[in-house]
């Protein structure tokens, strides 16, 4: 009787080594190919990134001509700057206040005051009115960040607020009479920082971009002119007591070690050495 054969059934199973080189094959490869500048996706997502920066920049660039050109704007930067100044020489402070997005703003303009030697703190519009309003001393001043002028949580403090206390207001209105924030305080200072376009116009979508960069801009100039105003030619010397640390800090010790000790006198372009 002739033996017969019997074919084992398909194996169900792959090998391991094959499994395992398929799927490092798929897992390498990408599902699609790398954006780069020429392809359309990425000059789609270039233009885009391109249009922010160009938007921020006119902004940037209109407020400056603001403060440049329109007398409203002059007399609200010198009035905060004499008031903040009073303030601190009083042994009072500045307190900032904001929500959100401009909350954080605020804390960001506490934070350049300080290194600058302008004693100030942030307050949290919410937090205040649960018992952070005892912060606000004889000599202090506040001044609120909305671009709106009309923050709820804001406009909520004004009735708690000493009347004694000067009130500075960084808002998008470029007059004090349509600020919200600023009605019944007839010595309250604005600091306009408008945009020049809609964010929901610029990119399709009203989440605070220009208008904070704004913001910080107008606080930067408002920090950097009281620190002028306070210490004059010693503010550089009061912001690197204040910020020995990081590489800024390293690099002004840096310097101090490099710095001559030996003076010399100058005459019509030529150097004189030290007598010996």
């Amino acid at each position: 009787m002739a033996a017969t054969l019997e074919t084992p059934p398909p194996s169900t199973c792959t090998s391991s080594a094959s499994l395992k080189r398929k799927r490092a094959g798929s897992d390498t490869q990408p599902l699609t190919p790398p954006l780069t500048a020429t392809d359309v996706e990425g000059t789609r997502l270039l233009s885009r990134a391109v249009n922010v920066l160009s938007t921020a920049a006119t902004a940037l660039s209109q407020v400056t001509i603001l403060y440049q050109s329109d007398p409203i704007a002059q007399d609200g930067l010198l009035q905060a700057v004499e008031v903040i100044q009073k303030s601190n020489e009083a042994g009072g402070k500045l307190i900032i206040c904001g929500v959100g997005k401009s909350g954080l703003v605020g804390r960001k303009m506490v934070a350049t005051m300080k290194s600058l030697g302008i004693a100030s703190s942030f307050m949290h519009a919410a937090e205040a009115l649960h018992g952070d309003l005892g912060d606000i001393r004889r000599n202090d001043t506040v001044m609120f960040i909305s671009y709106s002028g009309k923050t709820a949580e804001l406009m909520a403090l004004l009735d708690h607020i000493p009347s004694y206390t000067p009130i500075l207001a960084i808002t998008s209105h470029t007059k004090r009479s349509d600020c919200p924030l600023l009605e019944g305080r007839p010595n309250a200072v604005l600091l306009p920082a408008p945009i020049h376009e809609l964010e929901e116009i610029s990119f399709g979508v009203c989440a605070p971009t220009t208008s904070t960069t704004v913001t910080i801009a107008v606080g930067d100039m408002l920090a950097l002119t009281v620190a002028e105003a306070l210490y004059e030619e010693e503010t550089k010397a009061v912001f690197r007591k204040n910020h020995p640390g990081g590489a800024i800090g390293a690099k002004s010790r840096r310097i101090e070690v490099e710095k001559p000790d030996i003076d010399v006198k100058e005459c019509e372009g030529l150097v004189t050495p030290p007598a010996l």
